[in-house]
């Protein structure tokens, strides 16, 4: 029994891996408007795009995997807003200004004169944080450590590429307010069985690494006028160990989006909370 349970316990491991490999590949994004660009631009990856399986819209590239339930819809229908959803699953920085595939459209194709609201959620594609994480939860399956020394240098590396990024947006869209929000709670301390492989102590590395890629990021955001949303401190309780419709983040066995590491319905709620009353906390008016 203890054979059989313990390759079902690989086999579910190996196919939760797959998953989070499989949801950092690059895809196309929207083509260029010839409007001047939408009232309100969403700009990043799939934690901003995605809840997995969970309301996907079939209107969108496939490989986005973009949903109909995503922070920036529910951004822009509770704010009243015209979107143009430019997030897509994989992309990194680069893809902002060069598209993620050639003959693709970059996603800052989608500013314009005419943008009022931009909000960013990107960068840990760029960190390689995916392939940090597994080796984690491989390392505590094989007994071994998930510290990497490279870690900390990868997410360091981001600022001045995204600090240009945010440069950028300002050029390109002028009259807009641009919010960045950052990576929620993931891992609770000491863990919970159902991040299979991470031991108590790995469990804390990984969550110190999401907690160093909000520095980079609020800092970039404090530094060209943008505005930082942390949304680490309200999403505590809601880690990938709470219940299922409570938590923010489906675990490496994925149940609500089979997209382990990314958002669940409630954690694009809760998310989309979060921008809207900082939004609207700008004085921005719909």
């Amino acid at each position: 029994m203890t054979t059989v349970r313990n390759r079902l316990r690989a086999t579910a491991v190996a196919a939760g891996l797959l998953t989070l490999f499989a949801a950092t590949m690059h895809a196309p994004a929207s083509a260029a408007p010839a409007d001047g660009g939408a009232e309100y631009v969403a700009l990043g990856d799939s934690g901003a795009a995605t809840t997995g399986v969970q309301r996907f819209d079939p209107s969108a590239p496939f490989p986005c995997v973009r949903s109909t339930a995503n922070t920036p819809k529910l951004v822009a229908a509770d704010l009243g807003l015209r979107l143009d959803d430019r997030t897509c699953s994989g992309a990194r920085i680069p893809d902002l200004t060069t598209g993620q595939r050639p003959g693709i459209a970059p996603q800052f194709d989608g500013l314009g004169p005419n943008t009022r609201l931009v909000t960013v959620h990107i960068g840990a594609n760029d960190t390689e944080m995916t392939r940090f994480v597994v080796a984690c939860h491989l390392a505590g399956l094989r007994g071994g450590a998930c510290a990497d020394p490279a870690w900390d240098p990868a997410i360091d590396g981001i600022s001045a590429a995204y600090s240009a990024a945010l440069q950028r947006i300002t050029s390109l869209a002028p009259n807009a307010k641009i919010f960045v929000d950052g990576w929620p709670l993931y891992v609770r301390d000491g863990g919970c069985p159902a991040l299979i492989g991470l031991r108590l102590e790995d469990a804390a590395v990984v969550q110190r690494a999401f907690d160093r890629l909000n520095s980079v990021v609020a800092s970039a955001a404090a530094e060209y006028g943008a505005t930082y949303i942390d949304t680490r401190t309200p999403s505590a309780g809601h880690d990938m160990c709470a219940p299922e419709g409570v938590r923010w983040f489906d675990p490496l066995v994925a149940t609500e989006t089979l997209a382990p590491y990314h958002p669940t319905l409630t954690g694009m709620r809760g998310v989309a909370d979060l921008v809207v009353a900082a939004v609207r906390a700008s004085g921005f008016q719909g």
